[in-house]
């Protein structure tokens, strides 16, 4: 996790999980933009941010999730790390506007799994632009 993510989430209640949920993610890494599809246990939740457990690793990027959680459909993974015979990992909550949202839909729904996306840079600027907005409105 970053510094600024620590200060983010510092003082921030999490509710741990008991039950076993699971949640089916896709993930749209940043390095090379290929989707992959999760099959997640959420293990907390908060305002900002979920915590989720999988078998594989899973790298930094946009999560789309296949159902809201917490009432997010979109969020960014921003870390990863090994914790037994699996891995932990956080996404950060991120609103988008109604349109991005559904753009960024379409060519998930439209890329098949490890297929390259359509219009990567497209997705990849309107999301850092949107991360930019709130991190300078919050």
């Amino acid at each position: 996790m970053t510094e600024k993510n620590e200060k983010r989430t510092s003082g921030i209640q999490r509710y741990f999980i008991t039950s076993h949920r699971t949640s089916a993610v896709h993930i749209i890494p940043f390095d090379h933009l290929i989707q992959a599809d999760h099959v997640v246990r959420i293990a907390d939740l908060s305002v900002v941010g979920v915590g989720i457990e999988s078998k594989n690793p899973i790298e930094p990027g946009l999560a789309c999730f296949e159902e809201p959680v917490g009432g997010h459909k979109f969020g960014i993974v921003t870390w990863c790390k090994q914790q037994g015979d699996g891995y932990r990992a956080g996404i950060s909550f991120v609103k988008l506007p109604h349109e991005k949202e559904q753009y960024i839909l379409d060519q998930v729904r439209i890329s098949m799994s490890h297929k390259l996306l359509r219009d990567p840079d497209k997705i990849i600027e309107s999301l850092l632009k949107t991360i930019k907005q709130q991190d300078t409105n919050g």
